[in-house]
């Protein structure tokens, strides 16, 4: 998704739109009027209630995009949000508070070469070298300067497009961006795939762990501190560095040493105790195992009873069918003997 950027001034925006200029002094001394209670009453931050939003003067959604040079073709959507406010300074200071934990020290070029800015850290007075907007309908740029009262009137209920420099707008092409990620971001002494040194990682972790006496924690977690201070920008990593505590998202890893002989033995003691409960559930999963195996063997029990039961049985009818059949032998009847007188030997002439 890519729509040019183009800056106009307010006099153009004024000869494009008839209707506005006949009506801009009007808007003008309304504007002022309402501007002069606003400003002492909001701070720039956008309200959370639907009807405070709607008594505002200027009120717009904002689309925010994430761009590392000016000339980028496809910036990442971040967010929107609605920026709202009672005058241009409101409005100017509520789009700060939304995109100030998004930008980054200024960088500025010298002879083509990437510098840190003097000033570390970003301010609201800086807005206008990160952020640029574009109305989404006509396609048109504005830069935080052409924020006029008219022209936040007309954008009132708009969706408008809000562009977040990184680096801010003195990052203009693609080299300037690669040039600045090598030699400010980069780590200063990467393995052959690019990224920081393991090494590093390592010989950070011991310097950590050796400056940190307070704190205790596997080596992999002192590696996780080390590692997160090597990624981040050459710029931020010797205040990581200097921090007294570990990042808020790895402090799950570490745990604060107790200091006096009294808490040691207390936290011995506690740790005695989590140690017994976690062994009591282990003893209660063997008893509940050994229980199981019980009832198997007297189920097993009962089943090689009903086979010997089964068996006793096979073998009594076996000798039954076997006392059967010595006593009921066949024998001839009176019948049987005049029938076989009767039968008389026939001459064989077949076979002669």
């Amino acid at each position: 998704y890519e729509e040019e950027e183009y800056l106009v001034s307010e006099d153009e925006m004024e000869a494009e739109d008839p209707i506005a200029s006949a009506l801009s002094p009007v808007i003008d001394s309304d504007c002022s009027n309402i501007s002069e209670t606003g400003d002492d009453a909001g701070d720039g931050i956008p309200s959370d209630s639907a009807a405070e939003k709607e008594e505002k003067l200027f009120l717009f959604k904002g689309i925010f995009f994430e761009r590392f040079y000016r000339n980028q073709l496809r910036p990442r959507e971040m967010f929107r949000c609605d920026i709202d406010g009672n005058s241009t300074q409101d409005i100017i200071q509520s789009l700060w508070e939304a995109v100030k934990k998004h930008v980054r020290r200024e960088v500025v070029f010298r002879d083509e070469d990437p510098n840190w800015c003097d000033k570390s850290e970003p301010d609201c007075e800086d807005i206008a070298r990160f952020v640029t907007l574009q109305d989404k309908e006509k396609k048109k740029g504005f830069s935080i300067n052409d924020l006029k009262h008219r022209l936040l009137v007309k954008w009132r209920g708009k969706h408008i497009n809000v562009y977040v420099y990184v680096y801010s707008t003195n990052v203009g092409t693609n080299s300037q961006y690669q040039c600045l990620l090598r030699k400010l971001v980069a780590p200063q002494t990467p393995d052959r795939s690019g990224a920081h040194s393991t090494k590093d990682d390592a010989a950070l972790a011991n310097q950590l762990r050796d400056k940190h006496r307070d704190l205790e924690g596997h080596f992999s977690s002192w590696l996780l501190w080390a590692n997160l201070i090597n990624s981040s920008p050459a710029h931020e990593r010797e205040r990581l560095k200097l921090a007294v505590t570990p990042p808020l998202e790895l402090t799950k890893y570490f745990r604060w040493t107790p200091v006096s002989e009294a808490a040691r033995l207390q936290s011995v003691h506690r740790g005695m105790v989590v140690a017994n409960t976690i062994n009591e559930g282990w003893m209660k999963g063997i008893a509940d195992i050994k229980q199981d195996i019980a009832l198997a063997s007297k189920i097993l029990q009962g089943v090689a009873h009903k086979v010997e039961v089964l068996e006793s049985r096979g073998m009594f009818g076996s000798e039954i069918c076997s006392a059967m059949e010595t006593t009921m032998r066949p024998e001839e009847t009176e019948l049987s003997k005049t029938l076989s007188a009767d039968v008389t030997d026939c001459e064989d002439i077949d076979h002669n």
